[in-house]
């Protein structure tokens, strides 16, 4: 299959959405099918003249407006695809409307692409003042006017099935998984005391992990709040907070993340938190290592669109978290994470407490979240996705 692959987001950018673009069009050529990746304009890398035969990235897109519902048809019917795949999350795309629409203007083409969507969320695009319930309305258009929907979180697939039940074609919807982001080995020589000892970290000391970008809905306050808790309840507790801090593109993220700086500082704990900036895969791996507890509340609920459960289950890492904004099966039957009652800081503390005074305990959160992360596999993944492809494709007349 020809596949193109839309994505406003694309390394070296770095995010969740274009990493997973990313890895799935490295898996997608892989298995033998060419991809043509659209993306935003920017310098073009040495990694964009290997993707192989008939596989080409395209950094072409200086602004996602209403504009592409012109310019990308035409590429769509220029190298032939059979299948346009479009990654949606709304802040990759300046929370403007347009993506949301462009399946509507391909389904008009004179022999168009299938059309799969993946809903890495179902935020809404901005629009314009007191949109109100038209933001949510593109969203739904979006899923009607495509052939195959793909919802990242379980809790999602339900509402996507609503919405294309009244499209008037259908519509295959399916739930697939993000692929697990941080697979890499530690660099050689990688020595876990050692890696710890350079932070001021001790062999026997509490590391507290969170991986990824600070944002609101993430609630690293609460995560800060519990290590000071901690501390005071006399714990060597430490938090080692990998990767980037915040996105270029979220302001309300970098806000979120003066107002944690602030906070650690007023509570006398800057010591015991760790800042490591934008590393490496291999040295994520490093850092993931020293870790014994991952803390990953989140304000909107736990959800298999959120990489860093993934990566924590798939490193053998013990993880804390909250309660899914929807129940959801793998919270409730061998759950591979400890669950906070209520999501605040001392529900938190005492959660996280009790799994590091109990090791059993860890070793049966490390077990079921290995068990768990097998199916974040990058292969199974790949396959998944091209069950969708070749169910959009088989879809009846497109109007």
């Amino acid at each position: 299959m020809r596949v193109g692959l839309i994505t406003a987001e694309f390394p070296p950018q770095v995010g969740g959405v274009g990493e997973h673009a990313a890895r799935l069009a490295a898996g997608l050529r892989e298995s033998g099918h060419s991809v043509q990746v659209v993306t935003s304009a920017g310098e073009v890398m040495t990694e964009d003249r290997l993707m192989g035969r008939g596989s080409r990235i395209d950094r072409i897109v200086d602004r996602w407006d209403w504009r592409i519902l012109l310019t990308l048809p035409r590429v769509a019917i220029r190298h032939g695809w059979d299948v346009v795949h479009i990654h949606y999350q709304p802040g990759a795309y300046a929370l403007h409307g347009a993506i949301c629409l462009l399946p509507r203007f391909i389904r008009r083409l004179a022999v168009p692409p299938a059309i799969v969507t993946t809903f890495h969320d179902l935020q809404v695009p901005y629009l314009f003042p007191k949109a109100g319930g038209l933001r949510r309305r593109f969203v739904q258009d979006m899923a009607q006017h495509s052939d195959g929907t793909i919802a990242v979180a379980d809790e999602t697939v339900g509402q996507l099935y609503k919405w294309t039940s009244g499209s008037g074609h259908e519509v295959a919807v399916a739930h697939v998984p993000l692929g697990n982001h941080f697979d890499a080995r530690p660099p050689r020589g990688y020595d876990r005391a050692a890696w710890r000892e350079v932070r001021g970290i001790g062999p026997d000391a509490w590391v507290i992990g969170h991986l990824g970008f600070v944002n609101p809905s993430k609630a690293v306050d609460v995560t800060v709040a519990a290590l000071a808790m901690l501390v005071a309840a006399g714990h060597d507790a430490h938090l080692l907070m990998i990767g980037q801090a915040s996105s270029p593109t979220d302001s309300e993220g970098a806000r979120a993340l003066n107002r944690i700086l602030v906070m650690v500082e007023q509570m006398g704990i800057a010591s015991r938190v760790h800042w490591t900036a934008h590393v490496s895969a291999e040295e994520a791996a490093g850092l993931l290592g020293c870790v014994d507890v991952m803390s990953l509340p989140f304000r909107d609920g736990a959800s298999l669109r959120r990489t860093s459960l993934i990566a924590a289950w798939a490193n053998g890492i013990p993880v804390v978290t909250t309660d899914a904004a929807v129940p959801v099966d793998w919270l409730r039957h061998d759950p591979p994470a400890a669950v906070s009652p209520s999501g605040g800081p001392e529900s938190l503390a005492l959660t996280i407490e009790q799994v590091m005074e109990n090791p059993a305990y860890r070793e049966v959160l490390r077990a079921r979240g290995l068990e768990f992360a097998a199916r974040f596999t990058w292969p199974s993944v790949v396959a998944q996705t091209l069950d969708v492809y070749r169910e959009a494709r088989r879809m009846p007349t497109r109007d």
